[in-house]
């Protein structure tokens, strides 16, 4: 990929809301089936959308998935914290979801405009697109993604490995950081 692609699209990633932007090659993104199981045991989410498991693509589908790929945009998004404001934790939850999605989407959009025809987009955390999930048949194919962790991917370690801190956050919190990804060749 140009130099000056990489640089478009990170400038895109900033222009829709990304404190950071990151090339980052595919082959050392970790996945693994814990992944899933903290899906299913752990998430109040698990079969309530269709991007979340049972219904999200398996750990191995997504390693071979992922293997018809070389290089991925990281992008992540700072989000300051503000205890008025989570006041309604499911409204608060939504907003930050959807600039995600808006965010990742974005990136594809632009980088398939960019002759990228491959472009990808998955993000961590649920889909919020709908208030609640029609789960016979998609409402928005176009903007729906999987999630990132329901797919297999390790999303704290992709993190780590390219540079972010990616701790669990303890204590009095001023800001999270939130990630998604955007397959791209």
């Amino acid at each position: 990929m140009k130099q000056e692609d990489w640089e478009h699209l990170k400038e895109k990633a900033k222009e829709l809301g990304a404190s950071a932007a990151v090339p980052v090659a595919v082959p050392t993104i970790r996945t693994g089936t814990w992944t899933r199981m903290k899906c299913q045991y752990g998430c109040p989410n698990y079969g309530q959308t269709l991007c979340c498991p049972p219904y999200a693509p398996s750990a191995e589908f997504t390693r071979k998935f992922l293997s018809e790929y070389t290089w991925s945009l990281l992008v992540q998004m700072t989000i300051p914290y503000d205890p008025a404001e989570t006041a309604d934790w499911n409204a608060y939850d939504r907003k930050i979801n959807l600039a995600l999605t808006d965010l990742v989407i974005g990136v594809e959009k632009e980088a398939f405009l960019m002759n990228y025809y491959k472009a990808f987009a998955l993000k961590a955390g649920r889909c919020r697109l709908c208030e609640t999930c029609n789960l016979k048949k998609c409402v928005h194919p176009d903007l729906a993604r999987p999630s990132a962790e329901a797919c297999g991917i390790d999303v704290m370690a992709l993190a780590a490995d390219n540079g972010f801190d990616s701790r669990v956050l303890r204590g009095p919190v001023k800001e999270f950081h939130i990630y998604g990804l955007v397959l791209l060749e």
